[in-house]
């Protein structure tokens, strides 16, 4: 593929000081429009008269959606550039790949499990779900170090009241008292919105989960998927039940 045949960066997004967002369209979007929420792609970016290596991350958008959408974090070199790209560029995008949530959409009762940018394919998921107004009974649970994390927090604010969605914020980092270290959010307000403080575990599991019958799904590090699933099998989830996506900072598969 040519520099002129090549999608084009439309948008950049910064969404927090460590996580961008980066929008792109162009010739051969064909291949996309049967694309699945949660799934993910690989891209190429052309910088300094060359393209980069291939490195995968989610599409981040709801399947419907006319542009594609990755939102992607800092963690190393190529990751580092994403914030500075410039509208214009060319961006070459095979995909899509994967199966991850492929059935998200028969369950009715759904529990999402994300650590840090594990986020992404949820929110495929969810803007999916808006798109098409889903009837699905959703618990997500999201874990970050402190709110500031939370990059996506007042979409998700939007979305629980245009989805049967329950949001549980869980911040490791973060005391229940303590204002300094992000935005205050109000679980009275409008939308249904729960906070916890420490790590997930059973006690935050079985104080939000209404049923273990539940379909679970589960994105994250490989360490804090490891501690899911073992505190999830003490509240009587076994570990083969809960769908697992792979996450890595390398150019095997990033989310």
């Amino acid at each position: 593929m040519t520099q002129d045949d090549a999608l084009k960066i439309i948008k950049v997004e910064k969404e927090n000081d460590d996580t961008t967002s980066i929008f792109f369209s162009g010739p051969d979007m064909e291949r996309f429009k049967n694309r699945k929420p949660g799934q993910y792609a690989s891209i190429r970016i052309f910088k300094d008269g060359a393209w980069s290596t291939p490195h995968p991350f989610t599409l981040s958008c709801a399947p419907g959606d006319e542009t594609l959408r990755m939102t992607i974090k800092k963690s190393g070199a190529f990751t580092s550039l994403i914030p500075d790209i410039e509208p214009g560029t060319p961006i070459q995008c095979t995909g899509p790949y994967g199966q991850f949530c492929k059935d998200i959409g028969t369950s009715t009762e759904v529990v999402m499990i994300a650590g840090g940018v594990g986020i992404t394919p949820f929110l495929s998921v969810l803007r999916h779900f808006r798109e098409t107004a889903a009837d699905n009974a959703i618990t997500l649970f999201w874990a970050n170090k402190t709110a500031n994390d939370a990059f996506a927090a007042q979409e998700l604010e939007e979305l629980t009241r245009r989805l049967k969605l329950h949001v549980v914020h869980v911040f490791s980092r973060v005391e229940p008292a303590d204002q300094t270290k992000g935005p205050v959010f109000d679980d009275g307000r409008p939308g249904k919105i729960s906070h916890e403080y420490g790590r997930l575990n059973q006690t935050i599991f079985l104080r939000h989960i209404t049923t273990t019958d539940a379909s679970f799904y589960l994105c994250g590090p490989s360490a804090m998927q490891q501690a899911v699933l073992e505190e999830l099998s003490l509240c009587g989830v076994e570990p083969g039940r809960v769908d697992k996506e792979a996450f890595v900072f390398s150019n095997q598969k990033s989310a």
